[in-house]
């Protein structure tokens, strides 16, 4: 097992800053939805973990805390995630992205 990025949808989409989605050093791991959130009655989407594609580098958590003072992102091990966003599941449209959540991998 290891440790991947979980962002707080709360407080993501309260904030709505998107810093984590230019700073994530890998490409496509950290995306945004504008639909995030929205059945949770926020204005805002959030953004969200391709699992299978994070490194765990936690960079974005040093953003997230440090640069933006949001602290909406933590490290936290794989099989402890309820749902997860896995790449396969992810499909890009002109201008939006859509992501199907997932049962987290475990293996």
């Amino acid at each position: 097992m290891y440790l991947v990025a979980d962002i707080s949808v709360e407080i993501c989409a309260a904030k709505s800053c998107k810093l984590c989605t230019q700073y994530c050093p890998e490409a496509n791991t950290i995306q945004y939805s504008d639909e995030m959130g929205k059945d949770q009655g926020f204005k805002y989407g959030s953004a969200y973990v391709a699992v299978d594609r994070c490194k765990g580098c936690a960079q974005c958590v040093w953003v997230c805390d440090n640069m933006a003072k949001n602290n909406a992102i933590k490290m936290i091990m794989i099989d402890q995630l309820p749902k997860v966003a896995l790449t396969e599941n992810i499909t890009y449209g002109e201008k939006s992205t859509t992501a199907v959540l997932a049962s987290p991998v475990v293996g």
